[in-house]
Formats: C-alpha cells, structure tokens, sequence
C-alpha cells in the first residue's frame, strides 16, 4: 500500500469490536504485547505514544514497549565503520543483534515494529556491499522475532536523512534510498513494511514547495513532534489501514483531556522503557541498562505504576 503524508484512508479489514464499540484491525487481533525496536529515533518513543494513544483512542487493548536505543545500528559493523563515532562520542555504536535474543526472550513479543537504517546508512560502504550487509542484518532481525514466537514482524522504511543541500553528507540519505528500496521489495515475499522514508520525502517536497526552509529534523537525523507524528500514521495507515480524518496530532485523537492523556501514556512508556532496559541489557553509555547508568524499577514495580497511570488515562477517557 502506497504512503502519503495525506493519512485520510479508509479502514479496511476489520474484524474484532472492542468493548468501546470500535473495532479491532484484523493484524492486531490476538496481539497483546506489542515491542518497538530501533535507534534514537524510536528510544525517543514520540511516534510510539502517538501509535499507542490511536490504539486507545479506538479501545484497542495492548501494552506497547518501547525498546529503542539511540546510537544503534542493525548490522554489526567493523572497527574501522565505527572509529568516527568512538572518537567523536567516547564509545561505538550498538548493534542490535548483541541484544536482540534476550530482548525478545524478555519481552515476548506478539507484534514487533522495528525502524532500522539511519545510523547504519552514516556508516556502511556506499555500494551494494553495503545494502547486502543491512538486509542480512534485517532478514536476521525479523527471522529471530518469528523464531521466538512473535505472531507478526513489521520492518519500518528509515525516515529522510534531510542534508539540507551539504553534498558531503548527500551519500547518507542515498544509503537510506537504498535501503528503502529493498525493504520495500520484500512486500513481494509477503513482508509486512511500513514506509516512513516515502512518506517523509514526499511531506518534505510539498512542504517546502511552500516554504523553501521547512525541516522535519533540524539537525537532520531527528524528528520533532510533526515528524514523529507523520510516522506513527504510517503505521496506522499502511499496516493497521487506519484512517485518521485530518488529525494533526495524538492530542486531538480524544474528545477532551488529549494533551494530558498523551501525557500519561509517555509517562507510562518511560517507566517501562527503564525497567525492560535494565532488565535486558545493551552496551549504550547513558541509558538504564548500561553498568553504571541508575536502574529503572523492576519489572513487577513498573508494571504497577502502568496500571495505575492506566486507571487514570482511562478515568480521563470517561470524562
């Protein structure tokens, strides 16, 4: 299914009706658990409580988890690939595949939505040696989620790496087109894909054929709220064919309370997020889970903080 930054398209296959009378997307029914994985544009998690607050929105019960790690990449790369970012930050970069079994043996996903690309289009080889080496990574990624019992695998597109017209950095975005590509070539083999970089290509030339300077990122790599915002409809559109009317932000996907209700689910993903970090794992510097870096509760605290903030975005839900 084609992306647009237009997300105004009608639902399509639905089965379930949820106890608010909406009705479930037939590719999340019997999911319960749903795990995001990807970089720093994921642990930033604002299109995750964006996807997370449509889910409630439409009485769609799932916990969400939010497992992103800034600096990661999905192919391991050499000590050569990863020198620039040691030198410029102290430490290289992640991969997920260090991580990626006692995550998903932690977790256990139903649904795992994974977005992959951008700190590896910064650091692989221009050519399709470098293309090769990101779809193992990937193919690996999706084959350990079904082998670990997830129902459904969805590989996001990485969002436009926006150079803004430096040349130096215009092989960056070129390694993110070809990744693109590819991954949306495996639609053909029956993949589930979500396209952010179409989508974002696309707002960006429309935005800027009225504002020459309009950014999604402004240093680039990273959205704000409106990027982010375009991405969770992605998914909404192109794997649940959701429809979203116009709304221009999760706050305004309730009838009342939505900036205080958006509030509560980021809070509750954050909680969440430190605790299945810490549980789990990584070689990050600077995030729960790393040696040294402070803990997030247990899994067991965290989970009943999440029920009671749970309680409180459904009472302001019934206002």
């Amino acid at each position: 299914m084609k992306s647009t930054a237009i997300l105004a398209i009608a639902i399509v296959f639905f089965a379930t009706t949820t106890s608010a009378g909406d009705v479930v997307p037939a590719p999340l029914e019997n999911i319960h658990r749903i795990v995001f994985l990807g970089d720093s544009i994921t642990q930033a998690g604002d299109y995750v409580v964006d996807f997370e607050c449509y889910l409630i929105a439409h009485g769609i019960h799932a916990e969400v988890i939010n497992l992103g790690l800034g600096s990661e990449t999905a192919t391991d790369l050499t000590e050569v690939e990863n020198a620039d970012h040691k030198q410029k930050y102290g430490f290289g970069r992640p991969f997920v595949g260090e991580r990626l079994d006692r995550a998903l043996r932690a977790t256990k996903p139903d649904l795992l939505i994974a977005c992959y690309g951008m700190n590896d289009g910064g650091s692989l080889p221009t050519d399709d040696t470098g293309t090769k080496r990101y779809a193992a990574a990937i193919t690996h990624l999706r084959d350990a989620a079904l082998k670990a019992g997830a129902k459904c695998v969805v590989l996001c597109t990485p969002p436009v790496q926006d150079a803004k017209g430096n040349k130096a950095m215009a092989f960056h975005d070129t390694n993110l087109t070809r990744y693109s590509d590819w991954l949306l070539s495996k639609r053909a083999d029956g993949w589930d894909v979500v396209d952010f970089h179409g989508a974002m290509r696309k707002a960006l030339a429309d935005r800027r054929a009225k504002d020459p300077h309009f950014q999604f990122a402004g240093d680039g790599v990273h959205p704000g709220r409106e990027g982010h915002w375009l991405i969770a409809g992605c998914i909404i559109h192109d794997f649940l064919g959701g429809k979203l009317d116009g709304i221009n932000s999760a706050e305004h996907l309730f009838k009342s309370h939505g900036a205080e209700i958006r509030s509560l689910v980021h809070k509750r993903m954050s909680i969440l997020f430190a605790a299945w970090m810490t549980k789990i794992g990584h070689k990050r510097p600077g995030v729960p889970g790393y040696p040294g870096v402070t803990t997030g509760m247990s899994i067991e605290e965290a989970n009943a903080e999440a029920k009671k903030i749970g309680k409180q975005i459904a009472a302001l839900i019934e206002k």
